[in-house]
């Protein structure tokens, strides 16, 4: 279960959830792709078309995750058929508006800025908001540190730290950092095929790239040579045997405390970018880790990863942070776990799952929380119409028991989906 994060002073509420008071609503803002923000530090930066594009669709799903009375800003003009086919108990709580009618509406409201994650660019643009509005936002100062943070180099020395509080586990070596293509080489002559070689400022699948065999060819010598030239340095690590990805979500009061906040099981695609996410009960998504772990080496992973991450973010950052973990097949055909496999230092996909099984779907049910590209024209929107008929929409005391429902807005336009299909 995720709770409610609204100051620091909390009082239990009655669902379980931890609320607080005063509370200062926020305005939240989906901005995937920002470690690219973050690594150039550019406040004016402007995300490549395909993220653009992403953005665009589904500048809306953050009214699923926002707490009531909260505000999503959805770009200069609202997109076509917001909220239109949701049914009236299964509106979110939050409200979309545009600059404009920030301009109409907020003057007399102060709202705290919440984008999905924290970049130059992404301050930047509440300040401009905040200019051109004259809304009362209250937004995060951007931290050198959050650079160092948000690079792979700090997940690969948190996985060392865990490794230090677990000595009597067996994980996997942590990656090596490699600034030219000999290192690489020399690194692969070592260690056997397969390879995963990232770029240090990506997430969800990006900036990563699978090498099967002991050496490389001229298609990956220049995606390698590209990618240092624009990071400085890229990853190289053992690709494994992958049965399982989950991540365990945490939250950091930026004094000190990191919190358990929940675990998410989810998807991703052949090269590895993030498909969707399982939407189950807490206590079943669990046992099926335990079923490779047992409940006592789960207990310790969680444990020492939150212990390890705290003693890095905790101090620094206030927000949500997720750590994508693994369970993998080693050589010996026994089941092992990859603690901390990337960090993730934002909103993550994992805790919208959280977000939308606990207050959407009904108890005894299931299902997937998907985010889904179409590249031909008008293919989502065909895809969005078939699902619709196919299962359509089944609500008991205002919870979804079955079907499928649409996320954020489709038309003829849309090429990016996040839906929900339950059992």
């Amino acid at each position: 279960m995720i709770p409610h994060k609204q100051s620091d002073k909390a009082v239990p509420e009655k669902d379980g959830f931890v609320i607080s008071a005063p509370y200062m609503p926020r305005i939240h803002y989906f901005n995937p792709g920002h470690e690219t923000a973050i690594l150039l530090n550019r406040p004016n930066y402007t995300a490549p078309a395909n993220v653009r594009k992403m953005q665009r669709d589904l500048a809306l799903l953050p009214l699923w995750y926002a707490e009531t009375g909260d505000w999503v800003y959805a770009g200069e003009e609202m997109p076509e058929g917001a909220l239109e086919g949701i049914p009236q108990e299964l509106l979110p709580k939050s409200v979309p508006v545009t600059a404009k009618e920030l301009s109409s509406q907020m003057r007399d409201r102060t709202l705290t800025a919440a984008p999905w994650g924290l970049s130059p660019q992404s301050i930047h643009l509440f300040e401009r908001l905040r200019e051109q509005t004259k809304a009362k936002f209250s937004i995060p100062s951007w931290k050198e540190e959050y650079s160092r943070l948000t690079g792979r180099q700090t997940a690969a020395g948190c996985l060392e730290r865990i490794r230090l509080l677990l000595p009597a586990l067996s994980l996997p070596a942590t990656p090596r950092f490699c600034r030219t293509i000999e290192e690489i080489e020399q690194y692969m002559t070592t260690h056997e095929a397969p390879f995963v070689l990232k770029t240090p400022y990506s997430s969800s699948g990006r900036g990563i790239l699978w090498v099967r065999k002991g050496v490389l060819d001229r298609q990956t010598t220049n995606w390698i040579l590209g990618s240092i030239a624009k990071q400085g340095e890229i990853s190289v690590e053992q690709g494994l045997d992958k049965v399982q990805d989950f991540a365990m979500e945490f939250y950091s009061d930026g004094q000190g405390l990191l919190s358990y906040e929940g675990l998410s099981l989810f998807d991703t695609e052949e090269r590895g970018a993030y498909a969707g996410n399982r939407l189950d009960a807490p206590e079943r998504m669990r046992a099926d880790i335990c079923r490779y772990t047992g409940e006592a080496i789960y207990e310790r992973v969680k444990e020492a990863v939150r212990l390890a991450v705290q003693e890095v973010y905790a101090e620094i950052y206030t927000g949500y942070i997720g750590v994508d973990m693994m369970i993998y097949r080693r050589a010996d055909g026994r089941f092992a776990i990859h603690p901390c496999v990337e960090i993730n230092m934002r909103y993550t996909m994992g805790m919208v799952a959280l977000r939308l099984y606990h207050h959407l779907i009904a108890p005894g049910s299931s299902g997937y929380y998907r985010v889904s590209f179409d590249k031909e024209p008008q293919a989502a929107l065909k895809h969005h119409q078939a699902l619709r008929e196919t299962y359509p929409l089944r609500i008991e005391e205002g919870r979804i028991k079955s079907g499928y429902l649409s996320l954020c807005p489709v038309n003829s336009t849309t090429h990016y989906r996040a839906y929900l299909l339950i059992n």
